[in-house]
């Protein structure tokens, strides 16, 4: 059917659902927004739409900064192959916040009907050449993050379709949990799901124990018992993580991610206490940064890269088989008290 042109939307999910009923699509598609889960969601709900992915003939992705400009137009303007059109997504390209080749905008505006160009760009500037294409030629489907209302009806619906029931609550304290993050969300669901799978029930308590940030809370603590040598603290803390049924490998990783944000914090430090600058450099919230700050006063920038390289030795241990993940988590902690 005829492309449909010039769409600039907020409600990406319901311009690409109308094209998907109508049968009726853009060649050119921008998909920006805040909301990674979404993006992706629909990225291959409109793939789908359009083509069988195993058409490798016809159907081609390309990824990160260093994409060929020249590549993607010899692409786009190559008729399919014994197909109905050719298909093309190019993701993070980085074409849309920077100037691009004035050629590259010209061959956008004049590839062919049988061809579809889906990007999927995190940084966009309206006054760009190729953006202003997109958006009288094409449609830019922008994917925010959905209201609370939205948000609660889709975790629900998540839990229904396994026959799952889920207080109220419960749903209220998993969005929040996961600070209304749906990618987040959907881990902790498909969690929840597996521990509901035969009780058939989720309640608020269910959510205590298993959210995520009950996980991350308890690792913080125990980090902070470490900085002050509190070693009954800190065994303690790790038992209540097992007791939790925390994988090890998950100990791992998020101690390793917050002793990475201190050595970071620390390393702002050495200029001058600025809490924004620290906070932004540990990519984390202002009150989060405060929090590392005073954990960074027991420590010289050094030891942190040491207590780093504890925990990095840990996950080295643990995937090249030199050691089971029980153990390595074990001794990570042992040796991050030392």
């Amino acid at each position: 059917m005829a492309a449909k042109k010039g769409k600039v939307v907020n409600n990406g999910m319901q311009i690409i659902n109308s094209h998907i009923n109508s049968g009726s699509f853009s060649n050119l598609y921008l998909f920006t927004g805040e909301e990674k889960y979404l993006i992706l969601q629909y990225r291959d709900k409109l793939v789908d739409a359009l083509i069988d992915k195993a058409d490798t003939m016809n159907y081609s992705v390309f990824r990160d900064e260093s994409i060929s400009e020249d590549e993607i137009i010899s692409i786009a303007q190559t008729m399919p192959f014994f197909a109905e059109r050719r298909v093309i997504v190019v993701e993070e390209s980085g074409f849309f916040a920077k100037k691009t080749d004035d050629a590259f905008v010209t061959a956008m505006s004049d590839i062919p009907d049988t061809t579809v160009i889906i990007f999927i760009e995190s940084k966009t500037d309206g006054k760009l050449k190729l953006y202003n294409l997109f958006a009288k030629t094409g449609t830019i489907a922008g994917f925010g993050r959905p209201d609370s209302a939205s948000l609660v009806k889709w975790v629900k619906n998540l839990f229904a379709d396994d026959g799952i029931a889920i207080e109220d609550v419960a749903i209220y304290r998993l969005i929040d949990s996961a600070s209304s993050n749906m990618n987040r969300i959907f881990t902790e669901v498909e969690k929840l799901k597996a521990y509901g799978a035969e009780s058939k029930k989720i309640t608020l308590a269910d959510v205590n124990i298993l959210s995520a940030d009950v996980v991350e809370d308890k690792i913080f603590e125990m980090i902070d018992e470490i900085s002050k040598k509190n070693k009954n603290r800190v065994l303690k803390l790790y038992d209540d993580l097992l007791y939790l049924k925390t994988d090890p490998m998950s100990i791992i990783s998020l101690t390793l991610l917050q002793y990475g944000r201190l050595l970071k914090t620390s390393e702002v430090l050495e200029y001058g206490k600025d809490i924004k600058k620290a906070a932004s450099y540990a990519k984390v919230q202002d009150w989060q940064a405060k929090k590392y700050i005073a954990i960074c006063e027991s420590y010289s920038t050094k030891q942190l890269v040491e207590k780093v390289n504890v925990c990095m030795d840990a996950d080295r241990m643990v995937k090249t088989g030199r050691m089971k993940k029980e153990l390595a988590a074990e001794m990570m902690i042992l040796n991050l008290l030392k």
